[in-house]
């Protein structure tokens, strides 16, 4: 299912953060096709999440604040909150996002926590959506599904849906028909609940 809203794709701004440890991987190769149908006015963003490293996740609530964004937390920050689609494109790992991309999401705790930054009020509305690529089932992917459906709602946003493909060697993604016929249209015409 599918809750989100057509938006006019002048005002769309995609972020696209690739969070494999592999270059052109089949969830890397996923998004570029469902990206590709994007009309030409909607604004894209890509990083790669391997040269964005995160310092290390500290639990500072009882013990301090959190530090003021800087760096890659900085540069990762801006990208998220100027977005109004939110693409994690990874493959799937132990049932879940790779560690780093986990590191990521870790670090909305830190920015909701953030002194005036105002994160969940301007995280409401945007639209999170997940490519992901895996060589086992697409039940496997199932909790990882429900773990960002629920931080979509947790933040305001809507769920875009999860575009999933079979592959586990560099490149099977391209014999994945299913796959690649499905992003010709993910971001185009969401299904409605």
């Amino acid at each position: 299912m599918n809750d989100a809203a057509p938006m006019n794709d002048a005002a769309r701004r995609f972020f696209f953060l690739l969070c494999s440890t592999r270059r052109l991987g089949n969830s890397e190769q996923l998004a570029y096709c469902a990206a590709h149908p994007l009309p030409p006015q909607t604004k894209q963003q890509w990083l790669q999440l391997r040269d964005c490293p995160l310092p290390e996740f500290i639990d500072m609530r009882h013990h301090g604040s959190f530090p003021v964004p800087t760096g890659n937390v900085q540069k990762l920050l801006d990208a998220t909150l100027e977005a109004t689609d939110l693409v994690l494109a990874a493959p799937l790992l132990w049932y879940s996002l790779p560690a780093a991309a986990k590191h990521y999401l870790d670090y909305w705790y830190v920015w909701l926590r953030t002194p005036n930054l105002q994160f969940k009020e301007k995280m409401h509305g945007k639209t999170l959506w997940a490519i992901i690529v895996s060589s086992d089932s697409l039940l496997d992917a199932a909790p990882l599904e429900a773990t960002l459906k629920l931080t979509a709602q947790a933040m305001g946003m809507r769920w875009g849906g999860m575009l999933y493909g079979t592959g586990s060697r560099p490149n099977d993604i391209q014999h994945d028909v299913k796959a690649l016929q499905g992003a010709r249209t993910f971001f185009l015409d969401p299904p409605s609940n």
